[in-house]
């Protein structure tokens, strides 16, 4: 009887050891195989056979802040064949489009971002965003790069770092890393796997990162360096590593660590002006405090007016949770701070530019509750208070942008040979960079999207992968990490 009973104990145990295995698997199965979850059919082009001319435009040039008038595009095979002046001669083959003078500029490129769900990047695009730069690295969007690269559906091109390095005290979400060995093996693993860059978070070891720095180095793979500067011994920065840098992120880095909360004039220049000669990009990021600041103000009257159907339900509840409440349930004595420091790191915003600081827009879409495509626009008009001026936001979400990506062969102006990645607005937003919040077209890789294909891709947004799927992707990144 007592053999039976253990047996029994037994097959249970190992039943509720197993289950939780089964189930886990059973996610990373099923989100590696979900694809189309809804009715969307607005797919791309994939015979690049779409030709189109467009007329009167006026081309707004990035590089020098100049508008072309009374201008002809003309796109065929996904790039821009001839930029003529209107009304000229061209061949039937094209098909005409009425242009309604309106203002072409490039797609615009968010430099950092979180992306949860595909439906991230099809929002992101029907908010004119036609590539973004993934910052939290997961096999889930290698596997939507591939999706999107082989035409399977439409949204913005992604380009994503590795999961984060970060240091041997790191959570479930990051990389850790205890050894320079250990570096070395993560960027090469990182880099077979097809990662477009690294993610570097901010205290490191200094044998750590500097593992990792000659590594990519000798790969040839970029790093983007949370915080703007290298490791940090004796209290003191690390700033001669910057030029191994893509690029540096959060000016509230710069308040917060290398200010120490002190906002001296004369050494904050000092800081910025190392960011500048090392000719590192540095990505702002004030759309997301400033979401902290209204979370902590607002509170739920905040959260009801957000769109909170656009964000995968397992990763909506994994925010609320993990930073959201936080904020909601912030001390009106915590606002203050949030109001005081915001203000402050507009200051740094806007003196980093007066410097000559090159500047990307990055939003932090994907954080506490940060919509994807709109969250962009935030980030621009919270540049634009700041003082920033619209002809240099718009470049640093477009030229800017591309040559951190290095793809500014392809991308980030409208010029001849150039990706047909483009928008086109009703006003001019080298007046007020309001006016790129809503596109009455979008071209992306050749491929012309109306009106109506703007809310297509939007009511499609809607529409995130499931509880299940969300938590499969996470489980299949800690488990082949």
């Amino acid at each position: 009887m007592l053999n039976r009973y253990a047996k029994k104990s037994f097959i249970g145990l190992c039943l509720l050891i197993a289950l939780p295995i089964i189930f886990i698997y059973l996610t990373i199965l099923c989100s590696r195989s979900e694809f189309d979850h809804d009715e969307f059919n607005f797919k791309p082009v994939t015979d690049n056979s779409s030709h189109y001319l467009i007329e009167p435009v006026s081309i707004v040039d990035v590089t020098n802040g100049h508008v072309l008038s009374k201008r002809q595009l003309i796109i065929a095979n996904g790039k821009i064949v001839g930029i003529n002046a209107s009304g000229s001669e061209a061949s039937a083959k094209y098909i005409a489009i009425d242009g309604k003078d309106s203002y072409v500029v490039p797609g615009l490129i968010d430099m950092h971002t979180h992306i949860y769900d595909r439906k991230d990047l099809v929002s992101s695009l029907a908010y004119g965003v036609t590539s973004v730069r993934n910052m939290r690295g997961m096999p889930m969007h290698l596997q939507f790069k591939s999706e999107l690269q082989h035409n399977l559906w439409l949204g913005a091109s992604l380009y994503t770092s590795s999961p984060i390095l970060d240091n041997s005290k790191a959570d479930l979400f990051q990389h850790a890393l205890h050894s320079p060995k250990q570096a070395v093996a993560a960027v090469k693993r990182h880099k077979k796997a097809g990662y477009d860059l690294l993610k570097v978070y901010n205290d490191l070891p200094k044998p750590i990162l500097d593992a990792i720095i000659n590594e990519a180095e000798r790969l040839s793979m970029p790093i983007a360096k949370h915080g703007p500067y290298g490791a940090i011994s004796d209290g003191k920065p690390d700033m001669t590593v910057l030029s191994k840098f893509q690029s540096v992120e959060h000016v509230e880095e710069i308040y917060q660590t290398l200010l120490k909360f002190d906002l001296q004039d004369s050494l904050l220049d000092q800081y910025l002006m190392q960011i500048k000669n090392s000719n590192s990009f540095l990505t702002p990021t004030l759309a997301t405090f400033d979401h902290l600041t209204e979370l902590s103000i607002q509170k739920n009257k905040l959260v009801d007016k957000i769109e909170l159907d656009r964000i995968s339900p397992f990763y909506r509840f994994l925010l609320t949770h993990l930073s959201v409440q936080r904020w909601i349930d912030a001390s009106p004595q915590h606002i203050q701070w949030n109001i005081a420091e915001r203000e402050v790191l507009m200051k740094i915003t806007k003196r980093a530019d007066q410097l000559g600081v090159p500047l990307l827009v990055g939003s932090d879409q994907g954080t506490m509750y940060l919509l994807a495509g709109q969250s962009t626009h935030k980030e621009m008009q919270l540049m634009q208070i700041a003082g920033v001026s619209p002809e240099t936001i718009l470049r640093s979400a477009t030229l800017n942008a591309a040559k951190a990506l290095q793809l500014d062969q392809y991308l980030g102006s409208v010029s001849i040979g150039k990706t047909a990645d483009l928008l086109l607005l009703k006003n001019n937003p080298l007046v007020d960079i309001t006016h790129l919040a809503q596109p009455t077209a979008i071209i992306k890789q050749g491929q012309f999207i109306d009106s109506s294909g703007i809310q297509a891709l939007k009511s499609s947004g809607n529409k995130p992968s499931g509880w299940f799927v969300g938590f499969g992707y996470l489980a299949d990144s800690i488990l082949t990490r």
